[in-house]
């Protein structure tokens, strides 16, 4: 049985739905935006600036040289320190972990279920006006783009972070077209992690 499950999602897939309702079902705690706050209260930073730091990475030459002799740039900091919070949960108990390069960060426990969900394009813009992200006579080259920025945001993110590739099946133990449906999704992995 796999203990910690750690997913990994496109931009608009439901994959947030998803890992609650497997949470949910498992009756195991859920983290997502609750790293945040945890990741504040250690740092002494405020929810805002961790959140803000999380969507940003200091990839450039230029930052990485007016940096270097000083202490790490704090976008490092805080991935550091929701590294140790994700280790920290995952010896604890069995949990639900979204994002944040948590399948990488427990990259060397066995028990660990490693999940990504897809979904074709045309699947996740009508998902984005179904749940509000955009408004119903939204012009959907404007909303791809959209959902292609933050696709591109989540990979650089992790790709910085990890040796691993974002959305590469072979760093998960299962991936999922968020198509098949939220209940169909949770049920494969909740199998998954029972061994089923």
């Amino acid at each position: 049985m796999k203990r910690i499950i750690t997913i990994s999602r496109e931009h608009c897939t439901g994959g947030l739905e998803i890992a609650r309702q497997v949470a949910k079902e498992l009756d195991i705690p859920f983290y997502d935006k609750e790293l945040i706050r945890l990741a504040a209260k250690e740092s002494g930073l405020s929810e805002e600036s961790i959140a803000a730091v999380e969507k940003r990475h200091s990839t450039s030459l230029l930052y990485s040289l007016y940096t270097m002799g000083s202490e790490l740039p704090l976008n490092d900091q805080v991935y550091m320190i929701q590294a140790r919070i994700i280790e920290d949960l995952a010896h604890h108990s069995p949990c639900v972990i979204v994002g944040r390069c948590a399948d990488y960060v427990l990259r060397n426990r066995s028990d660990v279920l490693r999940v990504f969900i897809h979904a074709p394009m045309e699947y996740r813009k009508q998902y984005a006006v179904e749940h509000g992200l955009f408004a119903k006579d939204a012009e959907s080259r404007i909303v791809e783009m959209s959902i292609a920025k933050e696709d591109k945001r989540r990979a650089g993110y992790y790709n910085y972070y990890t040796q691993n590739r974002w959305g590469e099946a072979r760093y998960y133990d299962l991936c999922l077209n968020a198509q098949l449906g939220q209940d169909v999704c949770a049920a494969l992995i909740e199998k998954a992690a029972k061994g089923q």
